[in-house]
């Protein structure tokens, strides 16, 4: 049996805020990877804190992160993650996490990518005065387990404090950035870092189980790393009019991120549910 090209291999992890633990026990036990983390400022491309703004759409972001790594340590495979969580864009009264893995091999020039969405995430924002009682919202927000933010709401000049994790660096942080915002008013927010956000961090852990196994899932025509769902087929007919429905999904395509070898699953219904049929449910 052909040993799998990355078995055994030392891969960079660029990460700022300490994903190794979250990220590296798939890649260990798959194919006995080892992370060597690299700590690149990968604030430069974007905070959830918002004070870099993120200019480039999630996935390109995530594979600039794996670029910075390998650019530093001067290494040929890496990976990097990239999480977006806010109001969910097909369900948009809920908060989702999304979380975007990307695996690079800058010899072979294959990019293996993996997308996990998840409603289990602590993210939460309050506006308060000094003196304010926050014990609701600390519950909700499961402090001090999850950390905090505080900024000034208005106006503020100081940058936002960080990482808080008990009631007497809250109060501080609050009294401070009162007397800094010009309406006397904090925003108190999720730190959703994720070494600040166990709720993210097992969204981290569950995307890196997925690509862990997409990456060493092998295409059977070229032996290259990475196959699995590329696309999926569209278009049934309406199992009540009988017209066609095209965004119905009729079945998952496989494939390779080297040739261009593809394969179709099994077909998943044999008809369109009326629910989703522009005739039936205008």
């Amino acid at each position: 049996m052909k040993v799998h090209p990355y078995f055994g291999k030392d891969v960079v992890l660029t990460s700022k805020h300490f994903k190794k633990s979250m990220i590296e026990p798939s890649f260990r036990e798959l194919l006995e990877i080892k992370l060597i983390e690299c700590p690149a400022d990968t604030d430069i491309l974007g905070t959830f804190s918002g004070e870099v703004e993120r200019t480039l759409p999630p996935l390109e972001t995530a594979l600039q992160k794996a670029r910075l790594g390998l650019d530093q340590l001067g290494m040929d495979l890496g990976i990097a993650s990239e999480g977006s969580i806010g109001p969910d864009p097909i369900i948009p009264f809920l908060n989702s996490d999304i979380e975007i893995l990307v695996f690079i091999d800058l010899v072979n020039k294959i990019e293996i990518i993996e997308v996990f969405r998840s409603f289990d995430i602590i993210a939460f924002q309050k506006i308060v005065s000094i003196n304010e009682n926050l014990d609701e919202f600390l519950i909700k927000s499961d402090f001090p387990n999850h950390k905090l933010i505080v900024r000034s709401n208005l106006d503020g000049t100081l940058n936002p404090i960080k990482g808080i994790g008990n009631k007497t660096d809250l109060k501080n942080a609050i009294e401070l950035m009162a007397r800094n915002s010009t309406d006397r008013q904090v925003s108190i927010e999720s730190d959703l870092r994720a070494h600040c956000s166990p709720s993210r961090a097992l969204n981290i852990k569950s995307a890196a189980e997925i690509l862990a196994k997409r990456v060493k899932a092998q295409c059977k025509i070229c032996n290259s790393p990475g196959w699995g769902k590329v696309d999926v087929e569209k278009g049934l007919e309406c199992q009540s009019c009988g017209a066609n429905v095209e965004k119905a999904i009729k079945r998952e395509v496989f494939g390779c991120y080297k040739c261009d070898h593809k394969e179709f699953g099994d077909q998943r219904s044999l008809f369109a549910d009326p629910a989703i049929c522009d005739w039936c449910n205008p």
